[in-house]
């Protein structure tokens, strides 16, 4: 399997070159075509090749020997490669919810100890060496949750958001095939 890049303004093509459908597929999935999982080196590539210049829409073109050439199975590859994107960008963007909620509660629980440590030192609730075994506790603990919950948000934000990009373009690209001698 070859891979090249032929690049223009509004269109990016990932040219692919397949010696056997096996290029596209996992070579360890004994079963049919149709269900066999995609090949890790298949898709590594890909993403390889999109990050090299990660702008405009996508072209893939795949060059393969005339015995391949195979309308049903030309779709069910599109298909299965749209699909299986579509779904990787799906997991992204619920990774990236799942990281801001995480992020969410661990400020609501710094915020919540840096509160409960200011009331109770604002109404005496308990006694002064009580007090001061809490602050040394919810302090830290407070800070610690704003601070983390905060770094969760700002920070696991972007690299899921480059990820999902890169996996929608892929869902989204367009497919064609060329058979050559």
């Amino acid at each position: 399997m070859l891979i090249g890049n032929i690049m223009n303004d509004a269109l990016k093509e990932i040219s692919i070159i397949l010696d056997v459908w096996d290029d596209i597929f996992s070579d360890f999935d004994p079963r049919p075509l149709n269900e066999r999982a995609l090949s890790e080196d298949f898709i590594n590539e890909l993403k390889k090749r999109y990050r090299e210049t990660a702008k405009g829409d996508l072209l893939i073109s795949f060059f393969a020997p005339k015995n391949l050439k195979d309308e049903q199975s030309e779709k069910m590859v599109i298909h299965r490669i749209r699909r299986y994107f579509k779904d990787l960008a799906s997991q992204k963007r619920h990774d990236i919810r799942r990281m801001w909620a995480r992020g969410g509660v661990f400020v609501l629980f710094g915020i919540s100890s840096l509160s409960s440590i200011t009331l109770i030192s604002y109404f005496h609730v308990v006694a002064v060496f009580t007090e001061r075994l809490l602050e040394i506790l919810f302090v830290p603990l407070g800070w610690f949750g704003i601070w983390e919950g905060f770094l969760q948000i700002v920070n696991a934000s972007p690299r899921f958001a480059q990820d999902e990009t890169l996996y929608r373009k892929l869902a989204a690209a367009e497919y064609h095939f060329h058979y050559e001698e």
